[in-house]
Order: C-alpha cells, then sequence, then structure tokens
C-alpha cells in the first residue's frame, strides 16, 4: 500500500508539472523569434513566459489548454495543444496585412487600429524603396510635414504648420538633444539602423515632456536576433556625389545578442556653377557607429546601445572674400594673391541608453532606461592664402565658437491591467539634467533639472469605447513648470470605422541659450532672459477611420483635422531701439507671442492584388504672432493663411521575379505668412508651389539576400522656390527673392547584401 501511494503521488505530479516546449519561428524564414510573448490558459492554471534567442520557451503546464502568442512584428495567434509535447508555431510577419503594431506612448505593443491615439508608421521596406538616406529625405514625401534645408544649419521640420521646436524626436524612446535655434538638424539622423518610424501627432506631453507640441517622432533600431552570424552591407551611390557605406554584424554570445554597425556617408558638394569655389550645397563628411548589447534573464529583457556620430561641413568662402588681399613685394603691386574666408563646423554626438523590460505577470510590466547624450558643435574659421595654401584663424568674435550639451536622463513607468479588458493604468517617472557650456552663455556654463511624474490610464466602459485621460506633475529647476493633462477618446462604430478624439496639452520649456544667451561686442547686445517661462498649448484632434478587407484587397482611410493654439511663444524683442549713439540697440528673449494652427487631412491606403497606392490630401491654416496685432487686425491680415499638400504612392510587386518599381510623389502649395521687413513693415511673404518626385525600381536576387535600388529623385528637377514680400494693407511688392530647396534630378543606386 505504501509504495502504491508513493507511485501514485508520483504519477499525480508528472501529469500536474508535464514540460510545456513552444518554438516560434517566422512562417516565411522559418527563423527562431525572439522576444514572442506566450500565455498558456489551462482549466486549472495560466502560465507567461517570453521565447529566448532561439525561439524557444519551456515551462511546466497542468493538461492541455489555449496558447496566445503575440510579438511586435507579428499578427497575434491563438493555438489549443496539449502539455508534455514538443510544438512549432509559426507566426505570420505583419507586412501580410495594412495593421501595424506601435509602441510609441505604450507600455506593450498594441496594434494600431487598437491604438486610442492616432499612430502612423513608416516601416523599413519604405525607408528602403524610397532611397532615403536620413530622416528628413524620409518625412519629405508626408503629409503635414514640411522640410526645409539650411547650407549650414541642415535639414529642418514643421508639423501641423508648427516649427521643429515643437516637435519631440526619440530614438527608442530616448530624446535627441542638439537642438540649434530650437531645430534638430534631420540629415545627422540616419536610417540604416532603423527598422521603423512611428509618428503620433499633436502633444504626448504627459508622457513624454517638453517640445511634444506639434507631435512625437519615435525611431525604433533594429533588434534582430539570430542564432548566427548575421551580416549586413550598405552601399549607395547619388550623382550628385554622395557616397555612402556602412554594414552590421549581428553576433549570438552565448546567451547574449551583439550588434556592431559601421559607416561613412560622404557629400562632395554642390553648386550651380562648376567656376566657383563656394557651394550653395556645402562639402559634408559623417562618420557613425553604433553596438547593442541585450539579454533575457527570466523575465527581465536587459539591453544596452551605444551610438557615435561625427561630422564635419565645410562652409568655402568665394574668391576675394576677404576684404583685404596679400600683395607680394616682390611684384610691385603688379599682381596679388586673393584670400578666402572658410568655415568648420564639426558636430559630435555620443548617446548610451541602457534599457530594462519586466514582466512580472502577464497582467504587468515596468519599462525603463537611463541614457547619456552628449553634443558638441566647433565652429572655426580662418582665413585662406588661395595661392599657398596657409591657414591663419579670423580674429573676429563671432568668428569661433564652441558649443556643448550633455544630458543624463531616465524613465520608468509601470502599467497593470488592472481589470482585463476593462481598466489598465500606467504610473511612472521622467528625469533629465542638462548642461550647457558656451562662450555665449552667461557665464559660459548653466545647468536645468527636470522631475515629473505622470499617470495615465485606459477605461473601457462598454466594448466599444476607450477613454484614456493623463496627467503630469513637473518641478524644474530653472521656471515653473506648467501642470499638463490630456484626454482621449476612441469608439468602435461598427467593426469598419473608429472614431477618435482628443484633447492634449503640451509645453516647450525655455532653453538655457534663450535664458541665458549673451552676445555683446560692437555690432551685438543680445540677452537671454532667466525669467521665461514655458510655452503652452492646447490641441484638439478629430478623425474618422474606416478599413475594409476583401479576399484580395484591402482598404483604409481616414478623415481628420487638428486646431493648435499656442500661447506664451517666446521671442527676440527689441528693447532699446537702435539710435545714433548706439547703433547695436538691445534684444532680449520675452513670452510675448501667440501662434495658432489648424487643418484637416483625407488620406486613402489601399492594397489590391499586388499593388499598394497610398493618396491624401491637407489643408494647414497658419497664424503667426503677428496676425494679432492691431496692424493685422486693420490691413485685413488677421486671419489664417491656408496652403494645400498632395501626396500620391504607388508600388507594384512582381512577386515571381521580385521587382518591385514605386513612384512618390508630394505637392506643396503656395503659402503665405506675415513677418516684418527691416523698416519694421508688417509685410505678407508668399511662397511658390513647388512638387517633388521619386521613381524608384527594386530586385532582390538570392532569395532576398541581396537587393538592388535604382532610380531618379527630384524628378522635376526643381532647384529653388520663388518668396515675393507684399507690404500689408496693399499691392504694392518690396522684393523678394529665391530659398534653395534642393540640388535638382538625381540619379542613385543603392546595393543591400545581407549574409
Amino acid at each position: 500500500m505504501k509504495y502504491f501511494s508513493l507511485l501514485y503521488l508520483f504519477l499525480f505530479s508528472a501529469v500536474s508539472f508535464a514540460q510545456l516546449s513552444l518554438q516560434v519561428n517566422d512562417e516565411h524564414t522559418d527563423n527562431p523569434v525572439e522576444g514572442a510573448h506566450v500565455s498558456f490558459i489551462s482549466a486549472s492554471d495560466s502560465t507567461y513566459a517570453v521565447t529566448d534567442a532561439k525561439g524557444k520557451i519551456t515551462f511546466k503546464a497542468a493538461g492541455s489548454g489555449e496558447v496566445r502568442i503575440t510579438h511586435i512584428s507579428y499578427l497575434p495567434i491563438s493555438k489549443n495543444i496539449s502539455a508534455g509535447k514538443s510544438n512549432t508555431i509559426y507566426l505570420s510577419p505583419l507586412q501580410t496585412g495594412l495593421d501595424e503594431v506601435v509602441v510609441t506612448g505604450h507600455a506593450r505593443p498594441v496594434m494600431a487600429s487598437q491604438s486610442v491615439r492616432n499612430i502612423r508608421v513608416i516601416d523599413a521596406q519604405r525607408i528602403d524603396q524610397q532611397g532615403a538616406v536620413n530622416l528628413g529625405e524620409l518625412l519629405s514625401n508626408d503629409l503635414n510635414f514640411r522640410v526645409s534645408e539650411d547650407a549650414v544649419l541642415g535639414s529642418q521640420l514643421s508639423l501641423q504648420g508648427l516649427s521643429g521646436s515643437k516637435i519631440k524626436i526619440l530614438v527608442d524612446g530616448v530624446p535627441i538633444i542638439g537642438r540649434l535655434d530650437g531645430n534638430i538638424d534631420l540629415n545627422q539622423i540616419n536610417l540604416n539602423d532603423i527598422e521603423r518610424v512611428e509618428v503620433v501627432e499633436g502633444p504626448m506631453a504627459v508622457q513624454y515632456g517638453t517640445d511634444a507640441v506639434a507631435g512625437t517622432i519615435n525611431l525604433i533600431t533594429k533588434r534582430k536576433a539570430t542564432n548566427e552570424v548575421d551580416v549586413n552591407l550598405n552601399g549607395y551611390y547619388e550623382t550628385v556625389g554622395r557616397y555612402n557605406f556602412d554594414g552590421s554584424v549581428g553576433i549570438p554570445l552565448g546567451k547574449f545578442q551583439g550588434n556592431i554597425g559601421l559607416g561613412r556617408n560622404y557629400f562632395d558638394g554642390y553648386s550651380p556653377n562648376e567656376e566657383s569655389r563656394d557651394f550653395q550645397w556645402n562639402p559634408k563628411e559623417q562618420y557613425f557607429a553604433n553596438a547593442s548589447l541585450q539579454r533575457r534573464f527570466n523575465k527581465v529583457m536587459a539591453r544596452y546601445r551605444f551610438d557615435f556620430f561625427d561630422e564635419n561641413i565645410v562652409n568655402r568662402g568665394a574668391v576675394g572674400s576677404m576684404s583685404d588681399n596679400v600683395v607680394p613685394v616682390d611684384t610691385g603691386g603688379a599682381w596679388y594673391y586673393p584670400q578666402a574666408l572658410d568655415d568648420t563646423y564639426r558636430t559630435i554626438r555620443v548617446n548610451n541608453a541602457l534599457y530594462a523590460d519586466y514582466y512580472p505577470r502577464e497582467d504587468m510590466k515596468v519599462k525603463a532606461f537611463v541614457a547619456y547624450n552628449y553634443y558638441q558643435r566647433q565652429k572655426e574659421t580662418t582665413i585662406k592664402n588661395l595661392n599657398t595654401g596657409d591657414e591663419s584663424i579670423f580674429p573676429g568674435t563671432d568668428a569661433q565658437d564652441t558649443t556643448t550639451f550633455a544630458m543624463l536622463s531616465s524613465r520608468m513607468f509601470y502599467q497593470h491591467d488592472w481589470i482585463p479588458n476593462k481598466l489598465n493604468y500606467q504610473l511612472g517617472y521622467d528625469f533629465s539634467y542638462e548642461e550647457n557650456i558656451g562662450q555665449r552663455i552667461e557665464g559660459d556654463f548653466k545647468d536645468i533639472t527636470d522631475l515629473a511624474l505622470f499617470a495615465t490610464a485606459e477605461y473601457k466602459p462598454i466594448k466599444s469605447i476607450n477613454i484614456q485621460p493623463g496627467l503630469r506633475y513637473a518641478y524644474n529647476s530653472r521656471f515653473d513648470a506648467p501642470l499638463i493633462s490630456s484626454l482621449a477618446l476612441r469608439y468602435q462604430i461598427s467593426e469598419k470605422y473608429i472614431l477618435r478624439a482628443s484633447f492634449g496639452q503640451g509645453f516647450r520649456a525655455p532653453s538655457l541659450k534663450e535664458m541665458y544667451f549673451l552676445f555683446v561686442d560692437e555690432n551685438h547686445n543680445i540677452l537671454g532672459n532667466e525669467g521665461l517661462q514655458a510655452e503652452t498649448s492646447n490641441n484638439y484632434q478629430l478623425s474618422l477611420n474606416y478599413s475594409r478587407s476583401y479576399s484580395n484587397a484591402n482598404v483604409e482611410a481616414s478623415v481628420s483635422g487638428f486646431f493648435n493654439d499656442i500661447r506664451n511663444e517666446i521671442r527676440l524683442v527689441s528693447v532699446i531701439t537702435p539710435d545714433s549713439t548706439d547703433n547695436r540697440g538691445l534684444y532680449r528673449n520675452e513670452n510675448i507671442a501667440r501662434t495658432q494652427t489648424t487643418g484637416g487631412t483625407v488620406t486613402i491606403k489601399t492594397t489590391l492584388y499586388n499593388f499598394q497606392i497610398e493618396t491624401g490630401a491637407t489643408f494647414i491654416g497658419m497664424k503667426n504672432y503677428l496676425a494679432f496685432n492691431d496692424v493685422a487686425t486693420a490691413t485685413g491680415n488677421e486671419g489664417f493663411n491656408f496652403y494645400p499638400q498632395l501626396r500620391f504612392n504607388i508600388n507594384y510587386n512582381f512577386k515571381k521575379i521580385g521587382l518591385r518599381p514605386a513612384l512618390f510623389m508630394n505637392y506643396t502649395g503656395k503659402r503665405s505668412d506675415l513677418a516684418l521687413n527691416i523698416d519694421g513693415d508688417l509685410i505678407t511673404t508668399t511662397y511658390d508651389n513647388y512638387t517633388m518626385a521619386e521613381f524608384t525600381i527594386q530586385k532582390s536576387f538570392l532569395k532576398e539576400k541581396l537587393i538592388l535600388t535604382v532610380g531618379s529623385k527630384n524628378l522635376f528637377d526643381v532647384t529653388q522656390i520663388n518668396a515675393n514680400n507684399t507690404v500689408s494693407g496693399g499691392a504694392h511688392t518690396t522684393g523678394g527673392g529665391s530659398i534653395p530647396l534642393s540640388y535638382g534630378r538625381t540619379y542613385f543606386t543603392r546595393l543591400q547584401w545581407s549574409f
């Protein structure tokens, strides 16, 4: 009897705690899928775990049950299986459908259609097919974005009619620092290691803090897990004189997964006049590197990432750009050696980030990062003797300058699905400490600390309605941080229609440069203002989305509108008017301005057999701070200035031969804006319309191991747009000019090799 009891207990234990082994693979490539979230639910128990680098998972489970698997890059799947057996489950990549998975503003990956906010995704396929090298080139094809170029400051961005200073740009949730005049140079954000770009229009200040007023752009890096060494090489050539090369290696290191990437981008420079020494588009050379290491520790996924970027831009002066020329003594003044004034700009970026995702239970998640970012920009002006090649430092007070930013930041939030499918909430903190060092900063050094607590919740009173309130409270060491709130609604009207509405408050913190800028010499008298407060905004958005799937087609359509009201905008104003006693006057930053923008967008995205077509139109109205003064009211210029934007993309996939041609077109209509001329008169500046278009052909070889892309950019050979000035209240044109937009039509070739 004793032995029978022992045998019974042994058998009972074996049945109760049988091994459940799963192998999760990609259905197209048969490669293992790491990081898949697996839930096993039986009548008596439930278990949760995540697949390892080999796509495997093993845990104890009782009897048979249902397994549910989700992954950021694959469609979710549910399947009934039995414990005690080995099972292989294949996941379908998201590219098979129109819906995408997003992570911005969420603790867990969710389908874009299920997100309370409208989030659009630009995936790796679009990045490769468009031949986009940097973020500026990529977003120039998107609605509601407008990209402008500056020979020195680089590529700048506006969204919903608001400038780049009001757009938050992140890499894996970590802010990018180093704003010049409020803007991040998009040409410095390479896409060689980017898996996709997520765009959220409207404020995300509750989660992400300052600058997230017009919207948030989150670049998600590649995190490919492999059991073998994985090598990727990319080469790019463009006829304007661009030569790019980069490579990456993925290395399995026992329980760790490592990745290393290196690259160089080179641009010869371009000028319409081949005889001139100076360039309209300056020569540029970039070196960049990245490395990452990740490992799973039971229920914790830890990852470290390092990025390095080094850019040199040479702004060469024209022959004789120096007023004084070198006259050799031995010639008696019969001839001279001309000189030129050259500027060199060097930018260094170093980013370090440590991430940790902790899954204590299926209904809980903790997500955190700690990051250190460094940015330095050096300007050096030299006098060059064009005969001997000798260079000397130019002694001008504004000719040499070094600006340094450093930031330590951390964010952590905890999400709990308190009542499954009914109520979940997020609690978190957001911390940053930033230093600014520069000779034009009062005292040459200033710092600022920001610490915020935020909370959001998502409540479903009924199955078809999601309500998401949010609140952020912050302490700032330099100014009184505003209390920020948001409210978003998602209403599933039917299987085909989704209505979204949101209200959000945003803010832009005054930068250290705006508060402590100091530039005083014989020609300048400009001061910062340590009493500045944050710019604040209210944003309202409404959208209606339609989607429907057929046997051989999918259709998505949306109609949306927005309104932004920005108050306490920071502007440089004249405190003392220049006169005969002091031609410099005195200028200082003040919270005096107000801006409003509004607009509406219609988009349609269709896949039909092997066709994919995207069309859209938007109308954006801008009303800057000058429209709120008495002169604008008296002259009838107090209203919005609207301009249209149209987009058309089409591609076709010849699957049997691996060929995919594509056309990308973006039209920006004539737009107007109010400004002040040198006499202080209110004028209207009108910018001509233009169309940017690209055509590409992509061909794959060796089972998509080798991909060749060729194409042409700027098909209509647009190089500049005209700008005309008109004095407000009359039809008198006071002049204008042209603004460089591009170096014209070019042709490019890109080769990608994976092995």
